[in-house]
C-alpha cells in the first residue's frame, strides 16, 4: 500500500505546482514605469559647409516641414545662379546656325539639281555636301549647348538651395546650437523634436509577453503636477529579450495634438489587460 500512498502524494504535489504555474501566467501585467520621448528628434545640420548667415526661427518655436530654420552666406551661389541663368537664355549662337543651316540646304539642293544636268562637276557638288553637313552639325551643337547651360542653371540654383536649411518635420526648436557668423562643416545648428505623437517606452518582464499584443492600449499617468492620464497605444514589442534583466522592451504611440503633454518626463502605465471577447462558433 506504500507505493500507492506515495503515487497519490506525488500527484497532489503535480497538481498544486501546475494550479501555481498557470495562475502565474495568468497574472496581470503590473504598473510600470515608463519615460515619455519625443516621437523624433532631429540634429538639423547643413549638407555644406559655410558661414551661418541667419537663424529664422526661435527656441521654443514650432515650425513646419519645409519651412526655412536657418541659412548660410551665399552671394557667391547667388551670382552664379544669375550667370547661368544669363547664359541658359542665349539663343543668337542658334539662330545663326539655323541661318547656315537653311542656306547650306538650298545650294546644296541646287548644286545637286545642276550636278545631275552635268552642268558643275563633282568637286562642286562634293563641296556642297561637306559644307551642308557641317551646317547640320554646327547647329546641332548649338542646340546641345543651349541644352547644357540650362543643366548648368539647374546646378546653380541647387546648389544655392544648400545654402538655405529647412526643417524636415513638423516640430519645436528644442535648442540652438550655432549663431550667426560661425562656420558650419559637420556640426548641428539646431534640434528639432516632433511631439506630436508621442513615443512611450517601458520594459515589461518577460514573463508577460503573452499578454501584450500591437494595438494594444495603456493609461499613461505623467510624473508632472496636474497631469491627467492619457491613453498610447503598443506599436512595437522587441523580440529578444535582455538576459540580464530578464525584460523586453515596448514601445507606445501616444497622441499629442494640443501638445499638452510633456515631452523627456518620466511616467507610470498601466496596461489594458481585459479579455479579448470569446468567438463562438456553431
Amino acid at each position: 500500500m506504500r507505493p500507492m500512498r506515495l503515487d497519490v502524494r506525488l500527484f497532489t504535489l503535480a497538481s498544486g505546482l501546475f494550479a501555481s504555474v498557470g495562475s502565474l501566467s495568468a497574472e496581470q501585467i503590473p504598473p510600470m514605469d515608463c519615460i515619455i520621448s519625443p516621437f523624433r528628434s532631429v540634429e538639423l545640420a547643413s549638407p555644406v559647409p559655410g558661414v551661418l548667415h541667419s537663424i529664422a526661427v526661435d527656441e521654443s518655436a514650432f515650425v513646419r516641414r519645409g519651412e526655412i530654420t536657418a541659412s548660410l552666406e551665399s552671394d557667391v551661389e547667388m551670382a552664379s545662379v544669375a550667370l547661368a541663368k544669363a547664359r541658359s537664355e542665349v539663343s543668337s549662337e542658334v539662330e545663326v546656325n539655323n541661318v547656315n543651316y537653311d542656306y547650306d540646304r538650298k545650294r546644296k539642293k541646287r548644286i545637286d539639281t545642276l550636278y545631275d544636268k552635268k552642268s558643275v562637276s563633282f568637286d562642286t557638288k562634293d563641296q556642297a555636301d561637306r559644307e551642308f553637313s557641317l551646317s547640320k552639325f554646327r547647329l546641332q551643337q548649338a542646340k546641345d549647348l543651349v541644352e547644357i547651360r540650362s543643366l548648368e542653371l539647374v546646378r546653380a540654383q541647387a546648389q544655392l538651395a544648400q545654402k538655405t536649411i529647412r526643417s524636415p518635420i513638423d516640430g519645436f526648436v528644442v535648442e540652438h546650437y550655432k549663431e550667426p557668423g560661425e562656420y558650419v562643416e559637420d556640426q548641428a545648428i539646431m534640434r528639432i523634436a516632433q511631439l506630436d505623437p508621442l513615443r512611450v517606452e517601458t520594459v515589461v518582464p518577460v514573463e508577460h509577453l503573452a499578454q501584450l499584443q500591437t494595438g494594444q492600449s495603456a493609461q499613461i499617468h505623467p510624473e508632472t503636477s496636474n497631469a491627467n492620464p492619457v491613453v498610447a497605444t503598443v506599436t512595437t514589442i522587441d523580440r529578444v529579450a535582455d538576459v540580464a534583466s530578464g525584460t523586453i522592451a515596448v514601445q507606445l504611440t501616444l497622441p499629442n495634438p494640443d501638445y499638452s503633454v510633456l515631452a523627456g518626463v518620466k511616467c507610470v502605465m498601466e496596461f489594458d489587460q481585459t479579455p479579448a471577447p470569446r468567438v463562438t462558433t456553431r
